[in-house]
Order: C-alpha cells, then structure tokens, then sequence
C-alpha cells in the first residue's frame, strides 16, 4: 500500500504540472487506478513551487564552470551541459519513479534503508534527480532530501513531519561539495564497496573481493547506497549481478554525477535508459570519480571477463 499510495501521489502531481510529460513508475497503471492520491494538486500552491530557486541553481552552475568542464570529458554527449539547464521539452524526456525503494527493509523493519526516487531523463540520460530518505536513523520523524544534476551539483534538504509549508518552505538546502575529479588512488588503498543488504550471495563476495583490498559495506536500498556514496561514506556501489532496474538509479545517478561521480554496468558500457528496452540494468559499476572507477576495472582485469561469464544479465 506504501508503494502504491506514493507513486499515486507523485504521478497525480506531476501530470497536473505537466500533462505531457512521460511518467513511468515501478507499479503498473492497473495497480494504482484506484488508489487516493495523498497531495491534491491544488496543494502544490505558488509557496510550494518557489523553494527551489531558479537563480540559485543558475548561480551555482556558473560556479562549477570549471569543474563541469573537467567532468565533460568523462561523460557522454547529452549527459551535462555547459549552457544553463533551465527548461526541456517534455517530447524528450521521462521521469522514472521508484515509489519505495528498499520494499525488502521497509517490511523488516529498517527504514533509514529506505527513500523514495524521482528521476529525470532527457534523451535517455539521467539529467535530474531526487532522493528522498523519509527516515533518518537517529529520529524517524526527521527527513533528508537530497536532489541535484551534473549542471547544478548535488544538495540536501532536512525535513520534519510537524513542519508547516510555510516552514518547510525557508529551508535552507545544503550544498555538497563535489569529490576531487582528478585524485587517482593508489594500488594499496582500501576501496570501501556499498553491497547489498537483502540480496547479498557468496557469489557477489566474490566477485567483489577480487578488487582486494576492499571493505565491503553492507547497505539497504539502491538509493541508499547512492546516498552513501555521495555523502563519502562509500567510495563505490557495486551490483554484480541481474536486479536494478531504470527507476532504482535514474534518480541516484543525477545526483552520484553532481558529485563528479562515474558508473557503468558490467559491460562497462555507460547507463542509457531507454523505454522501449525490458527495463532491466546489467548490473552495476558507481564509483566517486572516474579515477577511482579505472582503479576498480584495473584491479578486476583480465577478471571481468570471467565475472560476466558468471553472472547471467
């Protein structure tokens, strides 16, 4: 029911703000057609709409100028631009929403584990993302939001369920600071993995290891552990094996990109999502920044290989 009432929500909302654009969601349609909508549209006032500010976001892609440009080389075309990213046309775009990422925590009872992910492709290439953490681990009445683009840089927003709108709307975000895009690791350092939780097998211990020296940092939820990764507490998320699909890391990808941040799936081929495919990821490399990223293919070599003979995407 959590599942269903979010996504609800959220597809209500954004219909309502823009009708033509292309909302697809980790629940069918079927599913959702008689659920209520927590947040009627009309709610979604002009205080409610004014809390991201445009000229703020503009601000600071003319700060990162510099940094935007070093991240270019990594990217593929249409992944960043230099120009302001202020508007897109609707006919190019789609949101993909994972209502409750982390159904698995959510049910047992580990709830900091779980969020919620709104994700923006123009093109078929994550542009905008936003992660929303409804519990946090210290106090489950407080939130964190996190949201961000290549363009803007990454951002985090607390919350608290008795906060009124008015309240709510003079937040003030948090800007992250972006990793260094350039700082290479050495051969000795200890990577520090996010790995899954709940789906965890000898076989992706192993496949993991083989990057030794490594810390395997067992996490709930996809967007979780994109949180983690953003934050510092990780340097790099793998999924070696079948599971993820377009709307668990459209969302933490914007922002993991924010942050000077690189993935790929196993093929090491970089994440096109495009709607007309089964939906499905082949499997996941996210690492801090593109130096570290070589670091982890480096150490596999050879390996890899083996490690796709393996795993069956």
């Amino acid at each position: 029911m959590a599942d269903l009432k979010v996504q609800k929500t959220i597809e209500v909302c954004l219909k309502a703000l823009y009708p033509t654009l292309d909302v697809q969601g980790e629940e069918s349609k079927e599913s959702i057609a008689d659920i209520p909508s927590a947040v009627q549209p009309e709610q979604i006032n002009d205080l409610v709409k004014s809390f991201i500010k445009m000229d703020w976001l503009n601000a600071s892609h003319k700060k990162r100028h510099d940094f935007i440009n070093e991240i270019m080389k990594s990217y593929m075309p249409d992944e960043v631009s230099t120009d302001m990213f202020e508007s897109f046309n609707t006919k190019d775009a789609t949101v993909w929403i994972d209502p409750l990422d982390g159904t698995s925590d959510f049910v047992k009872g580990n709830l900091p584990a779980c969020t919620v992910l709104i994700g923006l492709t123009i093109k078929q290439h994550s542009r905008f993302g936003v992660v929303h953490n409804p519990f946090s681990f210290e106090d489950q009445t407080k939130s964190l939001t996190y949201f961000g683009s290549a363009e803007h840089g990454s951002w985090v927003v607390p919350y608290h369920t008795d906060m009124t709108v008015e309240e709510a709307s003079k937040r003030e975000p948090k800007y992250l600071e972006p990793f260094n895009h350039s700082h290479e690791p050495s051969a000795e350092d200890k990577i520090r993995v996010a790995a899954s939780l709940q789906h965890f097998s000898p076989t992706m211990q192993t496949i993991i290891e083989t990057i030794d020296p490594v810390e395997i940092v067992r996490l709930g939820g996809a967007g979780n552990k994109c949180n983690n990764l953003s934050v510092g507490t990780v340097d790099a998320y793998i999924h070696p094996s079948p599971g993820l699909k377009y709307w668990d890391l459209c969302a933490p990808e914007s922002i993991v990109k924010g942050m000077g941040g690189y993935a790929t799936d196993l093929n090491q081929n970089r994440i096109v999502y495009d709607p007309s495919t089964d939906r499905k990821l082949k499997g996941l490399i996210c690492c801090k920044n593109p130096p570290m990223y070589r670091e982890v293919a480096r150490r596999w070599g050879d390996g890899l290989k083996n490690i796709m003979k393996t795993v069956k995407l």
